[in-house]
């Protein structure tokens, strides 16, 4: 199935129209004069990306270069232009594979200077004779080209090649490929010899391998009687973890997977158009930001049958859903497009990461384009969360302390998907596959993420308030995730968590409100001036898993901060009735053994009670930033009514307080 809609997609997008042709990245253009000689100041290193180069349409051969000794015409790297190992140290205490990496890079540099000389002789391009001469000129080491460490050497530096540029700067070389410039004319680009020249060798390339090929039944599109493939080429690039010239998703490269006497890929026979169409497809997937995800260690790729501008869609809300975005679809969920056509189309994803020469498919799935987009606004509803502050302009501010895996994806909107799996680990490097599985599938099919997920989004919670305090309320993620999977994994007789503080009978989620309230009275009894860790980084751990035991203590904590607020004065007075208050009235939700007598907590918490207390404590919290937020920027402006006045925030005041530190 997936195999056959790679097909009907490469045929629907006409991907296989010129395919003697693919980009290429080359970082260095040798210019030359029509006797071969090198002009100017030398080799020119092309603008693109670091350290590779300028992407160009570049000659790609047919013919498989697993077993080596096979170069691309025009373009290649330092082993075909020059003979030159990128590696010649390797090997030395092995005669054998050194003698067989000798012969295979020899191979190479003869094949790309045989095609050349062919290409010359059949055209007669002027061009083609100034590279040959200069070969000629360069059978040993170029000028511009040396072994060695850099000129001003490390401690303990390892050789490597290193090339002169047209600027007088010498570079470390790596798999960085070379092309050719005559006279300023660029023979990548010559459209009127060179490149029809090779679409011909290309055509011949595959008219000899379909000839030579067996005959049989095509399981990609059920055709009988056709050639069929014994390798699938190209080879797919751009899955993690795999070879950089590629690897296959089809693969029978040992005699242990033979069976029944076939061999190789005839084991799962496919023609030699549809292999091709299929692998130009994925390479073309993985190759295009509107089609592909590159999250962790697998790639997700994803397209509509005929919609052809919904992946970029998806791409975008994925991968980059800014909140001006994610308001905007919420709202108008169907804008600029046709839901009856939608209700029809087909949505495709499959998701990959490999092994070393093998792609390993993780998963597949197929929706209608409706059902998708309309699931992507339900996980964006059941994203949807209060925020602690401004996170965007926190995140800004340069901090030495990294309080969780997000860093990595720094710059990224909190309701990235990656952004939002990097809560459940302290580095992006440990993301499991399963895990970007189960929240992309939350995302595009309305599945509910597994309840297990809650471990380590709550254990790394825990760890952070601990060492880094507050600040850890910033990270809008762990808390937007946390709300999805308790509310899509509900259960009867327990509560629906809202996106901000509401009124619930649920013990848990109440305890967690009860310790920000607790954590805003140790606040204003120190003057917000709090030396040290507070009740926040000292009892968070045992209050959200042994309520009982760790309530107790901060119930009687509470009554000493009151009395300590209360003796500064009416307003300290008002303040602390005003935070009394807040407290009977959570505090009346639960059993009372008597009067006069602190609550009855429970005695533990489950997993997905401990999940509620996160929420009902980060909401609360957020609820009281945001009221202080609110307060400092109504006063700035002369704004403030008598009905706005808070003797809490003014107490804080009159202690000298920045305000820059309230809620912190």
């Amino acid at each position: 199935m997936l195999l056959n809609l790679l097909n009907a997609f490469a045929h629907s997008r006409n991907l296989l129209d010129d395919l003697a042709f693919a980009p290429k990245p080359v970082r260095w253009v040798i210019p030359l004069d029509a006797e071969g000689n090198l002009i100017g100041s030398g080799v020119q290193e092309t603008a693109g990306n670091k350290n590779r180069g300028k992407e160009y349409s570049a000659p790609q051969t047919s013919q498989s270069k697993n077993a080596g000794g096979i170069a691309e015409f025009l373009a290649d790297n330092l082993t075909g232009l020059f003979n030159l190992d990128s590696a010649p140290e390797k090997d030395q205490d092995n005669e054998k594979k050194r003698k067989d990496r000798d012969a295979n890079n020899t191979a190479k540099y003869n094949d790309f200077w045989r095609q050349t000389h062919n290409a010359f002789e059949q055209t007669g391009h002027p061009a083609l004779s100034a590279l040959l001469q200069f070969h000629q000129q360069t059978q040993n080491l170029p000028t511009f080209i040396r072994w060695g460490v850099s000129l001003e050497p490390k401690p303990n530096e390892k050789s490597n090649w290193w090339l002169t540029t047209a600027t007088g700067n010498e570079v470390k070389l790596g798999a960085d490929n070379f092309t050719f410039k005559v006279d300023d004319q660029l023979l990548l680009d010559d459209e009127s010899i060179l490149r029809p020249y090779w679409r011909g060798v290309y055509q011949q390339e595959i008219t000899a391998a379909t000839t030579k090929a067996k005959r049989g039944i095509c399981l990609i599109t059920g055709r009988n009687d056709v050639p069929i493939a014994a390798t699938h080429l190209p080879k797919i690039k751009g899955v993690p973890n795999t070879q950089s010239f590629g690897a296959a998703i089809v693969s029978f490269d040992k005699s242990a997977f033979a069976s029944y006497g076939f061999d190789q890929s005839h084991n799962a026979p496919g023609s030699t158009a549809a292999v091709s169409a299929y692998c130009n497809a994925l390479n073309f997937l993985l190759a295009q930001d509107d089609h592909h995800l590159l999250i962790g260690q697998t790639s997700i790729c994803f397209w509509a049958r005929e919609t052809k501008e919904a992946s970029s869609f998806f791409a975008q809300m994925l991968n980059r859903p800014d909140p001006a975005s994610v308001a905007d679809f919420l709202r108008t969920p169907w804008a600029g497009l046709n839901r009856e056509q939608a209700r029809h189309d087909q949505f495709y994803s499959v998701t990959l990461s490999g092994n070393a020469g093998r792609i390993i498919v993780r998963y597949w799935m197929q929706t209608t384009l409706e059902a998708s987009r309309e699931n992507l606004r339900e996980w964006f509803a059941d994203l949807q969360i209060c925020t602690y502050g401004n996170p965007i302009n926190e995140e800004k501010r340069k901090s030495k302390a990294k309080a969780d895996a997000t860093e990595t994806s720094e710059g990224m909107p909190p309701l990235a998907l990656f952004r939002l799996a990097c809560t459940t680990v302290r580095e992006a490097k440990d993301l499991q596959t399963e895990t970007l599985n189960q929240l992309y599938r939350a995302a595009l099919e309305g599945a509910a993420p597994s309840l297990i997920l809650l471990k380590p989004i709550l254990r790394r919670l825990t760890t952070d308030l601990a060492k880094y305090g507050q600040k850890t309320l910033l990270n809008q993620s762990r808390f937007a995730l946390l709300r999805l999977i308790l509310n899509r994994n509900r259960k009867e007789g327990e509560p629906m968590i809202e996106p901000n503080v509401f009124e619930t009978a649920d013990p848990a989620y109440n305890c967690g409100r009860l310790l920000a309230i607790f954590d805003d009275l140790q606040m204003q009894a120190h003057s917000y001036k709090l030396e040290g860790a507070g009740v926040v980084e000292r009892y968070y751990g045992s209050a959200s898993s042994a309520p009982n035991s760790a309530f107790g203590i901060l119930w009687r904590l509470h009554q000493h901060h009151l009395r300590k607020i209360s003796q500064k004065g009416d307003k300290g007075k008002q303040a602390a009735y005003a935070i009394k208050q807040r407290i009977a009235g959570i505090a009346a939700l639960f059993p009372a053994p008597g009067p006069n007598l602190p609550p009855q907590f429970p005695r533990t918490f489950n997993l997905q009670e401990q999940g509620r207390f996160a929420l009902g404590f980060y909401q609360q919290m957020a609820e009281r930033r945001a009221g202080i937020d609110e307060y400092l920027r109504k006063k700035k402006l002369g704004e403030l009514k008598p009905e706005d006045i808070n003797h809490e925030l003014e107490l804080a005041e009159n202690e000298s307080t920045s305000p820059s530190t309230l809620g912190q």
